[in-house]
């Protein structure tokens, strides 16, 4: 009785204690299911079809609706790291899976949050696919599965199944086909018939190890088309259908190292990541360094590729670029990091000093252990150093690479100290290659001649050959602009003007970043002179100071004064 007492007038004041007894201070505490539920955080789409898999991606905030005093990102999905500075949004991409990926970005600026979806797309699909001729209304083809193809759909010299999904025992082998062929020409290059085997128990159709072995020695490297016309008549019952897939045949290994202006093994990297991208296969793929700054890359298609070390801090400014050639099987790349990046190379190479006099370190590749020929190229030719070249001194610098002998990366890094209260600096980019001044420039209207030849003749216009000089710049500190600050790419995918350059400049508003610092620029230029004709190539970019704004300038962004870079 006495518990039952105590509980009531436990309950009693807890409620007068609660409502307000007249004397006290009335407080009222608020019921949670009415309380009002957060807002949900706005959410966007990403509409970029440029971004692929295996690259370093710097998108404006202003471009995506964010607000420019961001300071928060969070990635998930595909994407695991992510940054905010100089007024982007950038992230790099994992390796291409052969299916599109999607990422997703929560991004917060004080008490704001924001999220945006980013899709990724496959530039090589490993799908299979189902061409259906039916009509709509009748149901989708079955599902086609192929059993033994490596990543990125490498032909291995494994056995080959192919099986269709929930078929009932057809008979497949009497009118089935299957071909690979070139996709570009469309060239028979293997009848699969010729190989393959059926098992009635399943339906399937496979080729033995040994008949793979016989193809694989049938095909070069390459690219192809896998086609299937799968057909069967047995007991009344008739069954077609075609599937298509694309698969490839490389044995080429890349491996490589990162090395210190000195030649040591770069070994405080490990865990970070290295991107490969193949400019005409569209390989994309990433690797890992491990504690000796060393990766690799299996089954790489011959292409000409650019080799990236993922830094958010330093987007695309450690990069180098070299050719796979047909017959190569072992490929050896090293990679310089230059110091004052960010990046620390390690403790054994911070406490070496360089002699004198002596060479740094410049990145290489090697082919099945053989260097690219040497070529005998007049002084006058050959690389000059980055150096201002002004006689105003401080007021101006240029950052030159230049590419002569084969294969051979040359990277140069840029480094220019803009003073406290400078309102605006100054960027011209130029891709100078004596090569295009070979190849005239066609007017409007001999194009069109052309076109109607080729479209006469049904020939295919020739295409642009594969292993071409290459060309990159990284330009790194300086305000988000309207203008891509990094690029790279070929030679021969550049339109240039009668003096065979692609330029492109802007004035770039720093008024408020050197308030009250000043503004260290950095990044690098790169060129390589890829298997071809002795001519050079060169990427330069020029710094200026108080450069003249155009009246429709933004206060926060830079706008292009002259711009002559369009892609082919």
């Amino acid at each position: 009785m006495i518990k039952t007492l105590l509980t009531l007038m436990l309950l009693v004041g807890a409620l007068l204690t609660a409502c307000g007894d007249g004397d006290g201070v009335q407080t009222q505490q608020p019921d949670a299911a009415s309380a009002p539920e957060p807002e949900p955080a706005p959410v966007g789409r990403i509409d970029r079809s440029d971004v692929g898999p295996a690259q370093v991606i710097s998108l404006s905030l202003k471009e995506l609706d964010l607000p420019a005093g961001a300071d928060k990102v969070t990635p998930s999905g595909a994407v695991s790291d992510a940054l905010l500075k100089d007024g982007q949004l950038r992230f790099s991409t994992p390796g291409d899976t052969g299916e599109d990926q999607e990422a997703a970005f929560e991004i917060r600026s004080g008490a704001t949050t924001s999220v945006r979806h980013l899709l990724i797309r496959s530039p090589r699909p490993t799908v299979v696919e189902a061409n259906d001729h039916t009509p709509d209304e009748s149901p989708p083809l079955p599902e086609l599965t192929i059993e033994g193809l490596g990543p990125d759909n490498a032909l291995t010299g494994a056995p080959l199944t192919f099986r269709v999904k929930g078929l009932s025992a057809p008979d497949l082998n009497d009118f089935s086909r299957g071909w690979i062929t070139y996709g570009r020409t469309n060239t028979l290059l293997v009848k699969l018939k010729d190989f393959w085997s059926f098992n009635p128990e399943d339906s399937s159709l496979s080729i033995s190890g040994p008949a793979m072995q016989r193809i694989l020695g049938m095909l070069p490297k390459g690219d192809f088309a896998l086609a299937l016309n799968l057909s069967s008549r047995a007991n009344g019952k008739s069954f077609t259908a075609n599937y298509y897939t694309r698969v490839k045949k490389a044995d080429a290994r890349l491996s490589g190292k990162l090395l210190s202006q000195q030649g040591d093994p770069v070994s405080s990297l490990a865990g970070r990541k290295i991107l490969l991208e193949g400019i005409h296969t569209q390989m994309r793929a990433v690797a890992v360094l491990d504690a000796n700054g060393a990766f690799a890359f299996e089954r790489v298609l011959p292409d000409v590729y650019f080799l990236t070390l993922s830094d958010l801090d330093y987007p695309n400014a450690i990069r180098t670029s070299f050719p796979i050639y047909e017959d190569s099987t072992q490929v050896q790349v090293s990679m310089v990091v230059p110091p004052g990046l960010g990046v620390d190379t390690g403790a054994k190479t911070a406490t070496k000093q360089t002699p004198p006099g002596s060479l740094d370190a410049r990145s290489s590749v090697t082919q099945d252990g053989q260097g690219p020929t040497a070529r005998s190229i007049p002084a006058t030719k050959r690389s000059a150093p980055s150096a201002p070249l002004s006689a105003e001194g401080v007021n101006r610098a240029v950052f030159s690479a230049t590419a002569v002998e084969q294969d051979q990366p040359v990277n140069k890094k840029i480094d220019f100290k803009v003073p406290v209260g400078t309102e605006s600096v100054g960027v011209k980019i130029t891709v100078f290659s004596e090569e295009s001044l070979l190849n005239p420039i066609l007017s409007a209207s001999e194009v069109e001649q052309l076109i109607k030849k080729y479209e006469q003749s049904r020939e295919s216009p020739p295409e642009k050959k594969k292993y071409s000089d290459s060309w990159s710049y990284s330009v790194v500190g300086l305000p988000d602009t309207d203008i891509q600050l990094s690029a790279s790419g070929l030679a021969n995918k550049l339109e240039y003007d009668a003096q065979g350059r692609m330029t492109k400049t802007m004035c770039v508003d720093v008024a408020e970043q050197t308030q009250n610092a000043a503004l260290n620029i950095s990044g690098s230029v790169g060129a390589t002179n890829i298997g071809d004709k002795l001519l050079p190539i060169t990427t330069t970019v020029e710094l200026t100071l108080e450069c003249r704004k155009p009246k429709s300038s933004s206060a926060k962004s830079g706008r292009p004064l002259d711009q002559a870079i369009r892609p082919a």
